[in-house]
């Protein structure tokens, strides 16, 4: 039914990660949801855990209705009282809240609900097109027209809520559905994410040929929030509606229930293992991968009947296993900064090798930038710059001839475009070795000269040899 790539990073300065992610599928259709605590260690971390298991029990314990949207919400409401009951049975020093961001998808719709700023985009015809707005201060001046959209980006309050769970009155939910269109894509997304990246660096990362499956795009992005800078948590969800009778592909990193829900886990992976059996005796060929991925087998004749069958009564208290599709990384196994010294979710192979071997596969692809034409500015002189011939500049930009004008915009062919975080202390002769292209090249490309400042973001492309 669905195509699925998930993926959590406590990001390059945090030593705790505070962002929980579950998807799975429920009697209303396929759910995926994000939540990013707030609170600290042991506050926001429990909270966003907590808010996550909440919704997808409701959602599992809840008999089949057709007001989804109305589901949504009280699910959300659930959870809010689930953080609020924890709050009041172990006081922390801060109280714990989260944001969420739900999207529950059918045969024809997804229907979302989302609470704080967590996001959830739709990605269709090469654009990605936002479906919630956040809940924060800064949205507000935006809308009122007190602030540009520029201003709203570095704006010293942009991660000032005004709505999260966990807080009394309970929040109001947004909640919205939209038919499903043929070939979209969803991303369901933590500020760690979208803060780190932009627009159309999202876009690029999701159009790559060389990243096939939704767990590879979910990595990249991570990657490239981590190599903008890491500075906060990041999380995201990328889902692919299939057609009917199709397949459902995803990474499951399991996380076992207590003891004392063992036998109860076992008989269910009986029946789980009955039902795979039917379901291959009905297919003609069934795959699983080596590398932790798992390729499940979706029949749509056993689905429907088990759709029409009355769902159990829900579970007592001392009865309630925890939820099966727990995706994210318990807080304790997330790996520090000191111990993660560049980005990567590939536990195959140490970061840097990643990372590296990303950097060489990209570069051997051309791709290009836009670069301004400053006065005094000729094609010689830009073809030079940037390790390109006169013929190519001229080809790429579809030029008759050398004359150019000043602020006219060419398409500068690379072998790499990189965006990168400026950091403390750091110049661009270090930025330049890093990436290994040239400091005029940078210079040139982001229309600067030596100084610049912590938080700037540069344009660094990678040129070929002269």
């Amino acid at each position: 039914m669905v195509e699925v790539g998930a993926a959590t990073h406590p990001g390059r300065v945090r030593s705790n990660n505070e962002d929980y992610f579950l998807h799975g599928p429920t009697p209303h259709g396929y759910v995926a949801i994000v939540c990013d605590g707030m609170g600290g260690h042991e506050a926001g971390e429990v909270a966003a855990r907590l808010a996550a298991e909440a919704v997808m029990e409701y959602l599992n314990q809840t008999p089949s209705t057709e007001d989804l949207e109305g589901l949504l919400r009280d699910a959300v409401l659930a959870a809010n009282h689930r953080i609020i009951l924890h709050t009041q049975s172990a006081p922390l020093p801060k109280a714990p809240g989260s944001t969420i961001v739900v999207a529950l998808f059918t045969d024809t719709h997804v229907v979302y609900a989302h609470v704080g700023d967590s996001r959830l985009y739709a990605f269709v015809d090469a654009d990605l097109i936002p479906l919630t707005q956040d809940d924060s201060l800064v949205h507000q001046m935006l809308s009122s027209g007190l602030i540009t959209a520029e201003q709203a980006l570095h704006h010293p309050q942009k991660n000032v809520l005004t709505q999260s769970l966990g807080q009394q009155p309970p929040p109001t939910p947004h909640v919205a559905r939209t038919p499903l269109k043929k070939g979209a894509a969803y991303l369901l997304c933590t500020d760690g994410l979208f803060g780190a990246l932009s627009r159309e660096e999202i876009i690029t990362i999701l159009l790559r040929q060389d990243l096939p499956s939704p767990q590879a795009k979910v990595e990249a992005l991570i990657e490239q929030a981590n190599q903008n800078g890491g500075y906060d948590n990041i999380t995201a969800i990328f889902i692919q509606p299939l057609a009917k009778s199709s397949t459902f592909v995803g990474r499951m990193n399991l996380k076992l229930p207590p003891q004392k829900y063992l036998i109860g886990g076992g008989i269910a992976i009986i029946v789980i293992a009955i039902l795979v059996g039917i379901f291959m005796r009905r297919s003609a060929k069934s795959t699983t991968s080596g590398s932790g991925e798992i390729i499940i087998v979706d029949d749509t004749s056993a689905l429907n009947n088990v759709s029409s069958m009355s769902p159990p009564p829900p579970p007592t208290e001392e009865e309630m296993p925890s939820p099966s599709p727990v995706l994210a990384n318990p807080p304790s196994e997330a790996p520090s900064p000191s111990e993660t010294p560049a980005p990567s979710q590939s536990s195959k192979a140490t970061a840097n090798a990643s990372a590296t071997a990303k950097t060489d596969k990209a570069s051997e692809k051309k791709t290009t930038f836009d670069y301004t034409v400053k006065k005094g500015d000729n094609l010689g002189k830009i073809a030079e710059v940037f390790g390109v011939s006169v013929t190519d500049l001229r080809r790429v930009n579809g030029l008759k001839d050398d004359k150019i004008q000043e602020g006219k915009k060419l398409k500068i062919p690379v072998k790499a475009v990189h965006y990168h975080i400026v950091k403390e202390k750091e110049t661009l002769s270090a930025i330049a070795r890093k990436y290994g292209t040239g400091v005029e090249v940078i210079k040139r490309a982001n229309n600067t000269d030596e100084k610049i400042r912590p938080g700037q973001k540069l344009i660094i492309p990678v040129v070929g040899k002269k």
